[in-house]
C-alpha cells in the first residue's frame, strides 16, 4: 500500500491529516524495519521538535483503530511497531541478532479454529512471532 493510501484510509475513517500525524506517519512508513516508541519519536523530532511522546501515543490508538498498525512484542519485553500495509494483519519472523521483522503472509487462526471452539473462547486478536536468524546473519555467522 502506497503512502496516500494509508492517507486516504485514515480519512475514510474521520480522521484528519494534520502535519504532526504526517510527520509521525511518514517516520513509521519509511523505516526498514519495525522500531521502538523511542526510535520513532527521534525520527519525528527531526522534523518536528515539538512532537512528544503523547503524541505519538494518541497516533497509535489512532492507527491501532484503523488497522494499520502492528505490534510486535519481541522477548524482551520491548514493543516495536511498523504499518500494516497488507490487507490482512501479519505475522512476523524475527532475527534474534540485527532485529529485522519481515511480514508473512499467512495466518494459523483458521488451524486453530476447532481448539478455540472447543474451549469456548472468543478470539479477538492473536499475534504470531517467529524467531531466529535472517540469511545475512546466518551468512555472517557461518564466514567467522
Amino acid at each position: 500500500m502506497d503512502f496516500n493510501k494509508v492517507l486516504e484510509l485514515l480519512k475514510q475513517k474521520g480522521y484528519k491529516i494534520t502535519k504532526q500525524r504526517r510527520i509521525i506517519l511518514e517516520a513509521l512508513y519509511n523505516s526498514i524495519k519495525p522500531i521502538s516508541i523511542e526510535e520513532w519519536l527521534q525520527v519525528t523530532k527531526v522534523q518536528n521538535p515539538n512532537i512528544n511522546l503523547s503524541t505519538i501515543y494518541r497516533n497509535i490508538s489512532v492507527l491501532e483503530d484503523v488497522g494499520l498498525l502492528n505490534k510486535i512484542r519481541p522477548k524482551d519485553g520491548n514493543i516495536i511497531y511498523s504499518l500494516n500495509l497488507q490487507e490482512e494483519h501479519s505475522h512476523f519472523l524475527i532475527c534474534k541478532k540485527c532485529g529485522k521483522a519481515e511480514s508473512i503472509e499467512c495466518c494459523l487462526s483458521e488451524e486453530f479454529k476447532k481448539i478455540i471452539d472447543d474451549k469456548e473462547f472468543d478470539l479477538i486478536e492473536h499475534n504470531l512471532e517467529l524467531y531466529g536468524y535472517c540469511k545475512d546473519c546466518c551468512d555472517k555467522k557461518n564466514h567467522k
